[in-house]
């Protein structure tokens, strides 16, 4: 395992140390990645598009990323494609693909945008951005991995002072005939949407950043039940509606993250805080997430420590202790697993190796 790690952090190593590639004055190419060693101490698999579980895993988190920006006075297009985890790279997936047009304190958008859910929304696949591993799974995953919309958006930033600035998005997005998640061993989902509108408000400083977020769908979920080859799709449609607020605050060299979202059928929260000393971030984490009824399913701490080794490449080493609950009736539920466990509780290990170019 370690000779394997240490031939994947010199190849990334040897990629060129550049944060875009200029093609044009006007056109840039830039992308991400990551890799990870991973394995779980339970047999029951863990965490929907990981399924992590109690043997070697090396390609359970591997995303790959290619973006491309185009500028041209106020207009700005951009694509980016990603290889997500547990999809084969036959499978990559057009994550975004918009035009704005930016004048004075507005920018009007269409296409497939990102959609606003938490403060790494914007950066969901991309490692090298965050200070953990994954991102918080409690918190993250409530949402089965849903992270864009196709529409319109249009956003008004202005500054508040010469430190301050305020900014808030409307968006409204289309109807989306989604694709199918795996969400148990047996069961895939798919969500086909009428219509998303909401809006995402965030105040933003030198040290701290505020994001709120509502949004409401109507869509329609269509069940298909692998091992039987049976797809159900004439269920009715339903309103779905969330909330979701988060905080950062960096006091220097401590940074401390909350955030926590409520919708129709769960809600979650999470507590995380990092140190940094120069190339090294300790951190600890601790969340919680709920069903409709706010009973607790699952609780996971996290301890890890992430390591710069470059300026665009990083690798972190992560333990993960994730807990089932135990409901009214005596057993449990299913929380992080992909189905039902034996065993209601797991240790979770990771290294991860992450980079930008």
């Amino acid at each position: 395992m370690i000779k394997q790690l240490v031939v994947l952090c010199a190849a990334f190593m040897t990629l060129p140390a550049l944060a875009a590639i200029d093609i044009t004055d006007n056109f840039s190419v830039s992308g991400f990645g990551s890799t990870s060693w991973a394995r779980s101490d339970n047999s029951t698999p863990l965490l929907v598009n990981r399924e992590i579980a109690n043997e070697n895993c090396w390609d359970c988190d591997t995303v790959f990323g290619i973006q491309a920006d185009y500028y041209q006075g106020g207009l700005h297009a951009s694509a980016q494609v990603v290889k997500r985890p547990q999809k084969h790279w036959s499978e990559p997936h057009l994550e975004w693909a918009y035009l704005g047009y930016s004048f004075s304190d507005w920018q009007a958008t269409v296409g497939r945008q990102r959609l606003p859910y938490g403060l790494a929304s914007e950066y969901f696949y991309v490692g090298h951005a965050y200070t953990a591993a994954r991102l918080q799974q409690d918190y993250y995953n409530s949402l089965l991995g849903i992270t864009s919309y196709d529409g319109v958006s249009l956003k008004w930033s202005s500054s508040l002072n010469d430190s301050t600035l305020i900014s808030l998005v409307p968006f409204y997005g289309m109807g989306t005939d989604g694709e199918f998640i795996r969400y148990t061993s047996q069961l895939s989902l798919k969500f086909k949407s009428d219509y998303t509108y909401g809006v995402n408000g965030t105040l933003e400083g030198d040290q701290y950043k505020l994001n709120l977020v509502y949004f409401r769908s109507k869509y329609q979920e269509i069940a298909r039940f692998d091992q039987l080859g049976l797809v159900i799709d004439d269920t009715p449609k339903v309103h779905f509606e969330l909330y979701s607020l988060g905080f950062e605050y960096d006091f220097q060299p401590v940074k401390v993250t909350i955030e926590g979202q409520k919708n129709d059928e769960n809600a979650a929260w999470y507590l995380q805080a990092d140190y940094r000393l120069q190339s090294f971030v300790p951190y600890v984490s601790y969340g919680q997430s709920f069903n409709g009824d706010y009973d607790m399913t699952n609780d996971t701490y996290t301890v890890g420590l992430r390591y710069d080794l470059i300026y665009n490449v990083s690798l972190n080493a992560e333990w993960n202790r994730l807990q089932s609950q135990q409901n009214e009736n005596g057993t449990y539920y299913r929380g992080a697993f992909l189905d039902a466990p034996s065993e209601p509780s797991a240790n979770l290990y990771t290294v991860m190796v992450n980079f930008v170019f």
